[in-house]
């Protein structure tokens, strides 16, 4: 009877093989990390700088619910055990929530192989002993090795002292494997069983692992999963430098971002139940590459947005906002009738102008978030909340959107940089959508193929009914209908704001000017009021009321110095010889103040020579003289504010009559008219809600 074998090489092809990137790599572990229940998946990259550790070390981990022996014997090393494995995962841990497995196919495990070749595997189930088995990658290499051949040891240890035993037995085990006196399978690659010998033999465990991973770990409560790498990926090796990892246009870095951010569908439910990070630590501390992603503020507060579903048809249904008009949308695609061979699916979106000047947000919001679509902007995939890779990347523009923008921008409105948006699927609903082997995306097959077309249509209809705008031909959306009102509302507070900008430069300046004269003359009288004091302390028994007197006289003075402090308003922009002028004027005030600070000193020194009868004096005169200062600056404001609320009054009073009038012309396209049937009425009524409850909100 004729029987299947395996080389030990096809787990190399199964795993390191098939996978795409480090990033999609980590995905996969992180996915079997949120199988089992893991509210942490997390990895670490070590320096060469930290504690003890001589050479970069990378730690994928998870608390999950961890493994036992018969575990990792029955499961983690037969590949393809994908039922038995699910059903278990059926069963929520922790007092989470029932989580839908993201396994398929049983060996997105062997993507560990991507991380690095050598590397030990811990895992321990609560209150349970822990378990760990050392690997060297590169053995699989050997196409000459059936898998039945290699020997992986595996150990269980309560302690750390006991894990440095089992691990020095378990390096001797494994080099086992490279000796071939019963057998010639290493004689045609002698270079890579030397370099994997050479590598093992030398392989010692730093002590922070065991101080900080190890004996953790075996606490009886403790429990999960963690990998730890000794000879990391070069990928990995790339953020090993510091000033790499800071350099934030780096392309691998926003790759890696990109690619494991926005995990768990935040957009959709900003609650999740598991958080990521991925940290880089060495002797200054550490740094987390992964950033905060969009919120779902941030997304329904664009400019534009929709919200709605596909059904098993392929109709779509939902609500559509451009700038402040809503209404229900609806969109049919152009196909046979009957259901999809994709299914169901949710969809959310939102798209913000391209440039300031044509946007509603204010000008923080549109800085921040176009930070965060430089980095993260993309229409994004969820399968049961967990994102399905590459999709969101900058990449991944799977819908074609810049091909169609090149085209003629005009008129197709949406850019995949330029957009935030979400695609729900669901594992039960959705089946017909298959990973690649890879995990690259979809398999191209009908249901991708139907499920790209429909969405592509139903982008090009939104496009073209609601978003094209010209200023040579009129196609009335609602776009078009509102962009040039922005637009002109913008340039005009543009313009004010350059006047007021020009208006403070021109105060700015001419307070420069006046006040250096005034400095100048206060830097004198300083001066001498400072050779006054040294004078009056310099004398052996001091007269109090020339001393007094000083003393009155420079309160005053500091007064006077406070009222000359200027400092630069910000969005004013001045010449180099002005920019001069102003440090000037800083250098001079502060060699001012650093006399008073002097004689402050001076002062507070001296209050040790003084009798109890005059500190009193000194005291009472320090309290008078300053309720008379605000007496005497709350008349001044006074003054100021009866102008300032007269100035306030006719602001609300114009603003009062724009909100009217905005209010009267957004309504006046659902009016009720005599004709009208009680469904018009309703859905007019409907329409009117959603504008009040808009404009209550601005």
């Amino acid at each position: 009877m004729a029987k299947f074998r395996a080389k030990a090489r096809a787990v190399e092809l199964l795993g390191k093989g098939q996978i795409a990137d480090l990033p999609t790599a980590i995905s996969e572990l992180w996915k079997n990390g949120y199988d089992a229940y893991a509210t942490k998946l997390e990895c670490k990259l070590f320096l060469d700088s930290y504690k003890d550790n001589k050479s970069p070390i990378f730690i994928l981990s998870d608390n999950g619910f961890g493994m036992s022996e018969e575990d990792i014997l029955n499961k983690w090393f037969v590949l393809g055990t994908d039922s038995k494995a699910r059903n278990e995962k059926l069963k929520p841990e922790f007092g989470l929530k029932r989580r839908v497995p993201m396994g398929e196919k049983g060996i997105g495990r062997l993507s560990v192989s991507y991380l690095g070749s050598q590397m030990i595997m811990l895992t321990k189930k609560e209150n349970q002993i822990a378990n760990a088995f050392l690997m060297d990658w590169r053995v699989l290499e050997n196409y000459n090795f059936y898998l039945d051949d290699l020997n992986i040891p595996l150990f269980n240890f309560s302690t750390s002292k006991e894990f440095k035993n089992k691990f020095r037995n378990a390096k001797a085990d494994f080099l086992e494997n490279l000796n071939d006196i019963d057998s010639n399978i290493w004689d045609e690659q002698v270079e890579l069983k030397k370099s994997i010998q050479d590598d093992l033999k030398s392989l010692i465990i730093p002590n922070f692992i065991n101080e900080e991973v190890i004996e953790k770990f075996c606490n009886l409560e403790n429990h999960g999963t963690l990998f730890v790498v000794f000879t990391p990926n070069e990928q990995l090796l790339d953020f090993s430098n510091k000033d790499y990892i800071r350099f934030k246009n780096n392309s691998s870095l926003i790759y890696l971002r990109s690619s494991l951010s926005g995990l768990h569908n935040d957009l959709k439910n900003p609650e999740k139940d598991f958080n990521t990070n991925f940290l880089i630590l060495d002797a200054s501390g550490k740094y987390d590459l992964i950033e905060d992603f969009f919120t779902t503020e941030e997304m329904k507060n664009t400019d534009h947005w929709l919200k709605g579903d596909f059904d098993e048809n392929g109709f779509f249904s939902g609500e559509i906002k451009i700038f402040n008009r809503r209404e229900k949308y609806t969109f049919k695609p152009n196909r046979p009738p009957g259901k999809t061979p994709y299914g169901p699916f949710k969809i959310e979106w939102g798209a913000p102008e391209g440039s300031r000047t044509s946007s509603m947000l204010n000008e923080e919001e549109y800085h921040n978030l176009d930070k965060k679509l430089d980095l993260y902007g993309g229409l994004y995939i969820y399968r049961d909340n967990f994102r399905v890779l590459p999709y969101g990347r900058t990449e991944s523009d799977f819908l074609e959107f810049e091909k169609r923008r090149t085209l003629h921008a005009g008129l197709y409105f949406f850019s995949h940089r330029r957009f935030i948006g979400y695609i729900d699927l669901k594992r039960d609903q959705n089946s017909n959508l298959k990973d690649k082997a890879g995990r690259e995306g979809f398999i191209q097959n009908k249901a991708y193929r139907e499920f790209k077309d429909d969405l592509i249509e139903f982008f090009i209809d939104i496009a073209k009914r609601y978003m094209r705008s010209s200023k040579e031909k009129k196609f009335d959306t609602f776009r078009e209908n509102q962009i040039f009102e922005i637009e002109a509302k913008h340039n005009k507070q543009l313009e004010e704001a350059k006047k007021k900008n020009k208006r403070t430069k021109k105060a700015f300046l001419a307070q420069l000017k006046e006040n250096l004269e005034d400095l100048e003359l206060l830097n004198n009288d300083i001066d001498e009021l400072s050779k006054q004091l040294d004078n009056e302390v310099s004398k052996l028994e001091i007269n109090y009321n020339s001393y007094n007197k000083v003393l009155e006289k420079l309160e005053t003075k500091k007064v006077e110095l406070r009222s000359l402090k200027i400092l630069k308003p910000q969005g004013i922009k001045v010449t180099s010889r002005q920019e001069d002028d102003y440090m000037t004027y800083q250098q001079k005030y502060y060699k001012v103040d650093t006399t008073v600070q002097m004689c402050v000193k001076v002062v507070n020194k001296t209050r040790e020579r003084i009798s109890t009868e005059n500190l009193k004096l000194e005291y009472n005169e320090k309290y008078r003289r300053h309720i008379k200062y605000l007496e005497k600056q709350f008349l001044k404001y006074q003054d100021v504010s009866k102008l300032s609320y007269a100035r306030i009054e006719k602001l609300l009073k114009d603003e009062k009559e724009i909100q009217i009038e905005a209010f009267t012309s957004q309504s006046s396209d659902y009016s009720i008219q005599d004709n009208d049937k009680n469904e018009g009425i309703r859905k007019k009524i409907s329409l009117l809600e959603n504008l009040i409850n808009e404009q209550n909100e601005t």
